[in-house]
């Protein structure tokens, strides 16, 4: 079983310096590839944490590990590690979660459930990822709110600037969001709704890269356990969401 999910030796030596630069000022573990290697299973498999197979150790000893490298944001040092520089393309998007039944709960004391980015709608419990990424398909920010939440309410805290011209499809389209882009000396890249009077010519070149950050959606959707929210809080789901786009860049390091 773990040997499924054992990580190549030449990704471990990319993984390797990461964990050490992220723990450097927290408790280390013993065994950091086989931590590794147990959150890579939780990921892929979306399986409960008790489920975890005993060859990856105490379960509760490493859902305690990924919990307090979640509150202290370790998890994103590690994908900064990663990051590649020389990007010309901010690529905006977003896509609704499903949330399981287990993520309800949140305490009213804590700010219930929209504090922790879950809305409830006909289909039921929800949360949106809102994400910037780069054209080599590698995540530069995210955010999370409930599902109901308009794209076009968080372009402006996503975009910034130095990050290249920013590409998005027409639900992003609005003459704030558009203004906020271009003062920032880049281009926008949206297309016009259907109910401008004038709309705006674009770079039909430069849009059709938008299908890089569909695929990187589509990528971290095929780990499960970001693909279904189970967890109650969002800075748990925000790790997973984290710590799966590492994964992402990692495989495609060398690409």
């Amino acid at each position: 079983m773990r040997e499924r999910f054992a990580i190549p030796d030449e990704q471990w030596a990319i993984v390797a310096p990461a964990i050490v630069s992220a723990t450097r000022r927290g408790p280390k573990g013993r065994d950091d590839r086989g931590f590794f290697e147990a959150i890579g299973w939780i990921l892929r498999t979306g399986a409960p944490w008790r489920d975890l197979p005993i060859a990856f150790g105490r379960w509760s000893r490493i859902y305690r590990r990924f919990r307090r490298w979640a509150l202290a944001g370790r998890w994103e040092v590690l994908r900064v590690i990663l990051e590649r520089t020389g990007a010309k393309l901010a690529l905006l998007d977003s896509t609704i979660i499903k949330a399981h039944p287990h993520a309800a709960g949140a305490s009213k004391r804590t700010g219930g459930q929209a504090r922790e980015a879950l809305g409830r709608s006909r289909g039921g419990l929800t949360t949106k990822i809102h994400a910037v990424v780069s054209e080599h398909g590698e995540l530069v920010r995210f955010v999370l709110t409930a599902g109901q939440v308009n794209d076009v309410t968080q372009a402006e805290c996503l975009v910034r600037s130095g990050e290249g011209d920013v590409v998005a499809d027409r639900a992003y389209d609005s003459d704030a969001v558009v203004a906020h882009i271009e003062a920032l000396g880049v281009r926008a890249i949206i297309p016009s709704r259907s109910h401008r009077k004038v709309t705006r010519a674009i770079d039909r070149e430069v849009y059709r890269r938008r299908n890089v950050v569909e695929g990187w959606f589509g990528r971290l959707k095929g780990f499960r356990r970001v693909a279904t929210r189970y967890e109650k809080t969002r800075l748990s789901y925000a790790a997973f969401v984290v710590t799966a786009a590492f994964l992402v860049a990692l495989s495609g390091w060398r690409a």
